[in-house]
C-alpha cells in the first residue's frame, strides 16, 4: 500500500486536503470517504481511516480521504483564485458555516480529480453527516460519477437537536435562523437559542426540518412529525448499489430506537423506493464511530464493495 498527501481543488476553487491510498499494483478503481460533523475529519480518526485504507487497497481498490469545507468546527479556507484581491480569497468554512448542498462542490471536485488521475470506477462513502450529504449530492449532482455508495452510521440531526434543545428552545432557534439567514448569514446565533456558535445559515441548515439536511428523520418517522417534506425523500431517490452500516451500539441512532431500529425503518422505507440494490449490515458491538470495531468496519464495507 502506497499513502500520499495530496491537495484538492472544491468545483468553486476552495482548497481541500486529502490522503490517496493506493495498492501496489495499478488500480482504476477508487473510493471516496466523506467524514462527519466538525473534528471528525479524516486527520482525526487514523485507526479508521487506515484500517479501511488497508481494506480496501488489499483488494485492489484505492481510497482517497479528504476533509471537506465542514472539516473542524470553524475553519478559514483559501479559494485558489489569483485574480481575486487578496482578502476574498479566504472564506470562513468549517461546520459552524457550511451548508450541506456545498457539498457538491466538494464531491464533484474530487471525482474531476480522481478521473484525472485515470480512476474510471468509483464509489462513494460517507459517515454520519457525510452519509447525509452522500443523499444531498444525489438528487442535486448533474453529473454523478459514482457506481456505488456507503452509508455508515447516517444521522438525524434535526432530531437530535429537537431532543437536546427541547421544543421550545429548538422552535425559537429556527425561528431566529429563518429571519436572518438571508440578510445576516454568518452571525453567530445567540446563546440562548442553544445553538451558539453556529452561524445564522448553518443552524438554519441544521434545524430545518424541510431542508436539504435532513435525509434521515428517524425521530419523525417513529414519534411525531416536525415537517411537511416527504420522509427520507432524498433517500428514496437513490437509484444505484448502496449499502447502509450501523454499528450496532450507534448512540446517535437514539431518534429511530436504537441501530436495528434504524436499519428496519430503512429497510420499509426501501421497499417503496428508486433503489436499485440495497443491503443493510450492522457492525456488532460497535458505537457511531465504529471504535475499538475498526477492522471489522472495513471489512465489511470491503467485501460489499468487492461482492456486493
Amino acid at each position: 500500500m502506497n499513502l500520499e498527501f495530496v491537495s484538492l481543488l472544491a468545483t468553486d476553487n476552495v482548497k481541500l486536503p486529502g490522503l490517496l491510498y493506493t495498492p501496489d499494483k495499478p488500480t482504476k478503481k477508487a473510493a471516496v470517504w466523506l467524514h462527519g460533523m466538525g473534528d471528525n475529519g479524516i486527520f482525526y480518526s487514523p485507526t479508521r481511516i487506515n484500517a479501511l485504507g488497508s481494506a480496501l487497497t488489499g483488494q485492489g481498490i484505492a481510497m482517497l480521504a479528504f476533509n471537506n469545507r465542514g472539516a473542524h468546527e470553524s475553519k478559514k479556507l483559501r479559494i485558489s483564485d489569483e485574480t481575486l484581491p487578496e482578502e476574498d480569497q479566504i472564506i470562513q468554512g468549517g461546520t459552524h458555516f457550511e451548508l450541506i448542498a456545498e457539498s457538491v462542490y466538494d464531491i464533484d471536485g474530487v471525482a474531476d480529480w480522481l478521473k484525472e488521475k485515470g480512476f474510471e470506477e468509483l464509489y462513494l462513502l460517507g459517515h454520519s453527516t457525510g452519509a447525509n450529504k452522500i443523499c444531498a449530492y444525489h438528487v442535486r449532482a448533474k453529473h454523478n460519477h459514482f457506481r456505488k455508495y456507503v452509508l455508515a452510521g447516517p444521522g438525524d440531526d434535526v432530531g437530535l437537536f429537537f431532543g437536546e434543545l427541547g421544543p421550545k428552545r429548538f422552535w425559537q432557534a429556527l425561528q431566529y435562523a429563518a429571519k436572518s439567514a438571508d440578510t445576516e448569514p454568518l452571525r453567530l446565533m445567540p446563546k440562548y437559542t442553544g445553538m451558539h456558535p453556529f452561524s445564522v445559515r448553518a443552524a438554519w441548515d441544521i434545524l430545518n426540518p424541510d431542508g436539504a439536511y435532513n435525509s434521515f428523520p428517524f425521530y419523525e418517522a417513529t414519534t411525531e412529525r416536525l415537517g411537511k417534506k416527504p420522509l427520507f425523500e432524498e433517500y428514496k431517490q437513490i437509484d444505484r448499489p448502496t449499502l447502509v452500516i450501523f454499528g450496532s451500539e450507534d448512540q446517535y441512532a437514539i431518534t429511530a430506537g436504537g441501530a436495528d431500529k434504524a436499519l428496519e425503518i430503512l429497510m420499509r422505507e426501501t421497499s417503496n423506493s428508486q433503489l436499485k440494490q440495497t443491503d443493510f449490515e450492522l457492525v456488532d458491538g460497535a458505537d457511531h464511530s465504529f471504535h475499538e470495531h475498526e477492522a471489522e468496519f472495513a471489512k465489511q464495507v470491503t467485501d460489499w464493495l468487492v461482492h456486493g
